[in-house]
């Protein structure tokens, strides 16, 4: 697969993740596709899975090594965003994965 990006430098592992196709994701990752690439905003696929809480996805990113303490351009990460959801399901999944619970953003 192409490691092609939209115009907002989202790869098809951040689209996928955003709308939830968690076969597809597992797919992707079989193809070693760069886990941890940015779009414009500094989000990661994982940053968007969470954002969009979608669950399946986020633990296939898990599972194949995505980082989870990396931040957006806000120093938010993926723990951030699932606090903010008010979701305990994808935080209590990020923090088994070692999320750094102490990260801070920027205010």
């Amino acid at each position: 697969f192409p490691k092609k990006s939209s115009h907002v430098r989202r790869t098809a592992l951040h689209l996928a993740c955003a709308s939830g196709q968690s076969p597809v994701v597992d797919l992707l990752t079989q193809w070693w596709c760069d886990l941890n690439a940015r779009d414009n905003e500094g989000k990661t696929a994982l940053i968007k899975a969470v954002q969009c809480q979608k669950e399946a996805c986020v633990t296939i990113l898990l599972k194949r090594g995505a980082d989870p303490n990396l931040a957006d351009d806000h120093q938010n990460t993926a723990l951030h965003y699932a606090v903010l959801a008010g979701n305990t399901s994808i935080a209590a999944e990020l923090l088994r994965y070692d999320a750094n619970i102490e990260a801070i953003n920027k205010v």
